[in-house]
């Protein structure tokens, strides 16, 4: 019998619950219905839902990392680049070269041989080919050519798979009269079938052996600077790259999370501060009242991107003092507009049956008042998504907002407009998301309002 009284205890709970969903229910679906009406509301909708969908996958979308590649700067969309690069040897070891550490940098200091035979072997020069289609392999070499002996050179050689084979040995003319033609550049491409792991570490080297002619006097050589230079196709991007030479499809598609976080952050926390704030001026009015609206006003007296800048230009250039400085200045208008609506709702009579049920004041505030004030909340938080994506997008424009290296809208237009028109896929992309974020938000703050609207409704 007990159990039988607790099944129907829990039915009969179920079944109240059932009904009093039920007319939420019908509401919610009528106001689907009226979304659907509403063409430029679903295409709003449509925006928002997908900028949601990419921030959650973007870092999976992603097809490259966000990461400055000097290769790879200025690319135009659909195309792979070119990529040149010219990297010294990390290590130089051998027999009867000096100073073999000073190879890389350009000091005036040499590393010299006093012996023909002396070899010296390079290694790791950082050759991170991306794909085989290797079009140029060379090796740069800048000789000191005064410290050489008549009849005496250097032969440059490199091999592909850590030694076991090597290339045919190609002289260096050393041009010791001749103070502007000290670099050498020599060729091997046509040594072996390139590919990138060919010139991967530790496969790649460059050998250097001191030479001399029959008969040539002793006498020393000199080499300052050898640099392995590589020219090959990279990688494949489809709206370019980024005057740092970041991938622009890998930085739209993670900027979304960035925009989103914000839009979602900042709007979440002024509606929080400002509909609490609202409510307790419009229900207790009184003293309470005259100071909230006071401070509230202060902040309003302020132009918004104004009080931004200080802000942000206060705290730092940092996404989360941007977001900050942008709650600063969004709560007061949430607070008005909660203030005013809460003066009429306070008058209803289930507030004053709330009260006389012995409520108090805070659950007749939370659970009643805020709960009324609702739709034009909702309908000024789709609309301030957009405008405050577009503020903090302006602020890192500004060079305020995000950190340089960031896949953040506004700052990827602040780094290509110093270059528009030439590197315009920058600015167009970065800035078409920008307009699209606001502009889905906004069609969708409108389809909101139609459905909250009753006189639209009707």
């Amino acid at each position: 019998m007990a159990s039988q009284r607790v099944r129907a205890t829990g039915g009969t709970a179920w079944t109240t619950l059932v009904e009093e969903l039920r007319p939420r229910a019908r509401e919610l679906r009528y106001s689907l219905h009226l979304l659907r009406r509403s063409l430029l509301a679903v295409v709003g909708l449509g925006i928002v839902v997908f900028f949601l969908v990419l921030a959650v996958t973007g870092p999976l979308l992603a097809p490259y990392r966000f990461l400055y590649n000097d290769a790879e700067k200025n690319i135009p969309p659909f195309t792979r680049g070119v990529v040149g690069l010219n990297k010294s040897a990390l290590v130089a070891v051998g027999t009867g070269w000096n100073l073999t550490d000073k190879l890389s940098n350009q000091d005036n200091v040499y590393a010299t041989s006093n012996t023909p035979g002396d070899s010296m072997v390079l290694r790791r020069f950082d050759l991170a080919a991306y794909r085989d289609e290797i079009l140029f392999v060379g090796v740069n070499l800048q000789e000191n050519g005064t410290a050489a002996a008549p009849g005496h050179f250097v032969t440059v050689s490199v091999t592909w798979d850590d030694g076991a084979s090597w290339s045919l040995p190609q002289p260096t003319p050393l041009r010791s009269s001749d103070a502007d033609q000290k670099w050498t550049l020599l060729e091997f491409t046509n040594a072996t079938s390139w590919t990138a792991a060919k010139l991967d570490e530790p496969n790649f080297a460059v050998r250097i052996v001191h030479a001399a002619t029959v008969g040539a006097v002793p006498g020393p050589v000199g080499v300052d600077v050898v640099k392995a230079v590589v020219r090959f196709v990279g990688n494949y991007h489809t709206l370019g790259t980024t005057t740092f030479g970041e991938d622009v499809l890998t930085g739209i598609i993670l900027g979304a999370a960035i925009s989103v976080r914000i839009g979602i952050v900042v709007v979440f926390i002024s509606t929080l501060i400002g509909s609490l704030l609202g409510a307790l001026s419009g229900y207790f009015g009184g003293h309470a009242d005259e100071l909230i609206m006071r401070i509230t006003d202060v902040f309003l007296a302020i132009p918004g991107l104004v009080l931004a800048l200080a802000v942000a230009a206060a705290l730092g250039r940092n996404l989360d003092n941007v977001m900050l400085a942008l709650i600063v200045v969004s709560w007061p208008g949430y607070t008005r507009l909660v203030r005013g609506q809460a003066l009429s709702v306070r008058e209803n009579t289930y507030i004053e049956a709330a009260r006389a049920s012995g409520a108090s004041e805070l659950r007749v505030i939370t659970r009643h008042l805020i709960p009324n004030t609702l739709s034009p909340i909702l309908v000024q938080a789709a609309f301030d998504t957009g405008t405050i994506v577009l503020v903090a997008a302006g602020l890192s424009f500004l060079g305020l907002g995000a950190q340089p290296g960031t896949p953040e809208w506004g700052l990827m237009v602040s780094t290509g407009f110093r270059f528009f028109p030439q590197n315009w896929w920058q600015v167009s992309f970065s800035g078409l998301m920008i307009f699209l974020f606001v502009f889905g938000f906004n069609l969708l703050g409108d389809g909101v309002r139609d459905i909250a609207d009753p006189r639209l409704r009707r």
